[in-house]
């Protein structure tokens, strides 16, 4: 049975949320006192907000990205921009790793309905919130629970529950504060391929909170595969410039992508950056 707080694919926002969104993105004073007072009938508090690429999401206006995504139409768009080229090839499949509650995967499916999409996100509450998304958009995103690193085994999760849910990481970061601790499988991204639990990606988004070159490390040798035409990735602002991490600039040059920095569309700029890889 449908559950009755998610609408029907394609139909509108409330008026209530179409209202609170547009209040928030013109920086309209009294935001949070209207949106205190206007309860929805559902119980529901979270604000359904349609993108600027048109794919809808439940957002709460409290964390970080959710918060860019209500008031700017998009969090870090650079990103989707940069692998929507390769998205529209024949056979297209694009991996996003750590895929938080759908964002990428989501729009690009959106976007691009003939394109196979495939979403590593370990955390359950934002692979929960994923599942919700694919059916909001009447999509079909294939999600695996489960983080990609350098081999098989098992690791400690850190997550946060709110603020800034998607900072979730298997590498916590000294001065971060975490509100759950559990232990999530890995596989690496050869073992997926050859359990054949999904094809091999075309396009490759990879957010993984400093794993990334675990993530990367775990292909092997599809990593230079000539059908792997993307990848895109987040490491320090200075990373063409300064070659660090060493081994994670090893392999994205050794797999013979040629690297360039991605401008930031929205005002998200911090000490990471994105970094696009391509071939051919």
């Amino acid at each position: 049975m449908r559950d009755s707080f998610i609408p029907a694919a394609g139909q509108p926002p409330s008026w209530r949320d179409r209202l609170l969104v547009a209040l928030r993105r013109k920086g309209g004073r009294g935001f949070i006192r209207l949106y205190t007072w206007l309860k929805p009938i559902t119980g529901r508090r979270q604000l359904r907000t349609v993108t600027r690429y048109g794919s809808q999401f439940f957002l709460t206006p409290w964390d970080s990205v959710d918060h860019h995504v209500i008031q700017e139409g998009f969090y870090e768009s650079e990103v989707l921009e940069a692998i929507r080229p390769a998205l529209s090839q024949p056979g297209a499949v694009l991996w996003v790793v750590g895929a938080n509650f759908g964002l990428h995967a989501v729009t690009a499916k959106f976007l691009h309905p003939a394109a196979t999409v495939v979403a590593f996100e370990p955390s359950p509450a934002m692979g929960a919130r994923l599942i919700e998304h694919c059916e909001l958009n009447n999509v079909t995103v294939e999600l695996h629970a489960y983080a990609l690193s350098a081999s098989i085994g098992a690791l400690p999760f850190f997550a946060n529950a709110s603020g800034n849910p998607g900072m979730s990481t298997l590498h916590p970061v000294d001065d971060s504060s975490y509100n759950h601790k559990f232990v999530v499988a890995t596989l690496s991204a050869s073992d997926v391929i050859a359990r054949k639990l999904a094809p091999a990606p075309t396009v490759l988004l990879v957010d993984a909170e400093g794993a990334e070159t675990d993530v990367l490390r775990g292909f092997g040798t599809h990593l230079a595969a000539t059908t792997l035409k993307t990848v895109v990735f987040e490491a320090d602002n200075n990373f063409l410039q300064t070659g660090q991490p060493a081994d994670l600039h090893a392999l994205v040059t050794g797999a013979g992508l040629s690297l360039r920095q991605l401008v930031r569309n929205e005002d998200t700029a911090h000490t990471l950056s994105n970094f696009v890889g391509s071939r051919g």
